[in-house]
């Protein structure tokens, strides 16, 4: 079988057009929507970048990988049997190989022969287990020379080095895994192609208001530091991400066209998604990925299958977390899902054949916090473990009615006790079945603070 897994750095699945997005700018991406699912609540189960793709590689939360921030304890994954004592030793078994019952979904297509290639515009934090078991592992950079850095490798090149790929190894299986930087911040495109949105409505939150209630926080990402001071300034910042989510959509449309060349569109398992979002303020910080609320932990999940396989083209609404991607094109492929994933298969979802019998789904954000969420189809509740520098505006525990208030603005933690205590509770269960004996990761984090964090307070003083 042939799968291509698109990974796009800080893309918010309201920010496309297949999602309801006003602005025009995902006409590729939304193509791609119209030939297969997409999924409105798809959530990580841990941000941001490298957390994340752990739990998307794995199939396991961070909780029992221990990946869940980015620097030394992220550069190896933990077994049942092990504890890190130097974080920064990630071991050979890690760079070359891991226990097949705790295979990475990279290994397990690997050891099926099928070609495995990754192609990668994220060196930024190495991890040897990253690495491993590919036939092919490709980080485009910027030419020698130049003052570019990681943070500005053009989609483009990723694109080039894919469809490359997709041509040298069309006539056999294979799974390719492509990362695109863009639309992570800094934008770069031109004037004129921030221009194109001028015209075109912004998100209703945050209010003008909020706006100016902002302008005394001395926190990071901040109103002041990012020079929002109006709904006009907030409306500049959000066409430069629109521009660049316009500019990685059109290399999107470029690798869909090398499939379609080569003639196995039709049959190539095309998953898209992110590591997480990007937010703009909502909750007071912007052009920043920091939290459990949406706009960081909601992701966009389009799964097109291969055309032999049943369909229910559309919008599905069941919870579902990246962890669930591993085990889905294991299934497709034929594969058995090691024991150790804790994902599910959404084959049957995306047939239509069955709903996910899933009430809840939990997630955990630790780069500038440490928080942990539960969402049901109503309610998210959070737990912050370390509110970073934002304990003046960060309550401890909070609950939002994601019926009646989308963008999360209203805490009603006092007016629902009843629903705060079974979420609790729920909780509770959950890392009762998740935390390994070693301990529990993320309450780990707490102690020491998040590493983003500690970096941020540096970087304000």
């Amino acid at each position: 079988m042939k799968t291509l897994l698109l990974d796009i750095d800080s893309l918010r699945p309201d920010h496309i057009g297949a999602h309801g997005y006003a602005r025009e700018t995902t006409p590729h991406i939304d193509s791609l929507a119209a030939d297969g699912v997409r999924f409105e609540s798809a959530y990580v189960a841990n941000s941001p970048c490298l957390p994340s793709r752990a739990a998307l590689l794995t199939g396991r939360y961070g909780v029992d990988t221990g990946i869940v921030t980015h620097g030394p304890d992220s550069q190896s994954i933990e077994y049942p049997a092990t504890k890190k004592t130097n974080p920064w030793a990630g071991s050979w078994q890690d760079m070359i190989h891991s226990p097949s019952d705790w295979y990475t979904l990279s290994e397990l297509c690997y050891h099926d022969q099928m070609h495995t290639v990754a192609v990668s515009s994220f060196p930024r934090h190495p991890a040897p287990w990253f690495h491993r078991t590919w036939h092919a592992f490709e980080y485009p950079q910027e030419p020698a020379g130049t003052d570019e850095s990681f943070q500005t490798v053009r989609g483009e090149q990723v694109a080039d080095r894919v469809n490359a790929q997709i041509r040298r190894h069309a006539h056999e299986d294979f799974f390719l895994y492509a990362q695109f930087w863009d639309p992570h911040a800094p934008y770069n495109r031109s004037a004129a192609e921030n221009e194109q949105f001028e015209s075109t409505p912004t998100p209703p939150y945050p209010t003008a208001e909020q706006i100016a209630s902002h302008q005394s926080w001395e926190t990071w990402r901040s109103a002041t530091q990012m020079g929002i001071t109006d709904r006009d300034s907030l409306q500049s910042l959000l066409n430069g991400y629109d521009a660049e989510i316009r500019y990685v959509d059109q290399q999107i449309g470029a690798v869909l066209d090398a499939l379609r060349q080569e003639g196995i569109y039709d049959e190539t398992l095309i998953v898209l998604t992110a590591d997480h979002g990007e937010e703009f303020g909502e909750h007071g910080a912007y052009r920043e990925h920091w939290s459990v609320y949406d706009g960081t932990q909601r992701v966009p999940l389009i799964i097109k299958p291969p055309a032999d396989e049943p369909v229910s083209r559309g919008e599905r609404t069941d919870l579902v977390v990246n962890v669930d991607i591993a085990p889905t094109i294991a299934d497709y492929a034929g594969l058995s899902m090691p024991d150790s994933w804790h994902g599910v298969s959404l084959r049957d979802a995306v047939a239509g054949r069955s709903e996910l019998d899933r009430a809840h789904i939990v997630f955990e954000h630790g780069l500038y916090t440490a928080q942990r969420g539960i969402r049901t189809e109503r309610w998210k509740y959070i737990e912050t473990y370390d509110t970073g520098m934002w304990d003046e505006f960060v309550p401890v525990v909070q609950l939002f009615d994601c019926e009646d208030d989308p963008w999360e603005q209203h805490n009603c933690r006092d007016t629902h006790p009843d629903v705060c205590d079974e979420l609790a509770a729920q909780l509770t269960e959950w890392k009762q079945t998740h935390v390994p004996e070693r301990g529990d990761a993320l309450a780990d984090l707490a102690q020491t603070g998040p590493a983003g964090n500690r970096w941020a307070e540096r970087k304000l003083e």
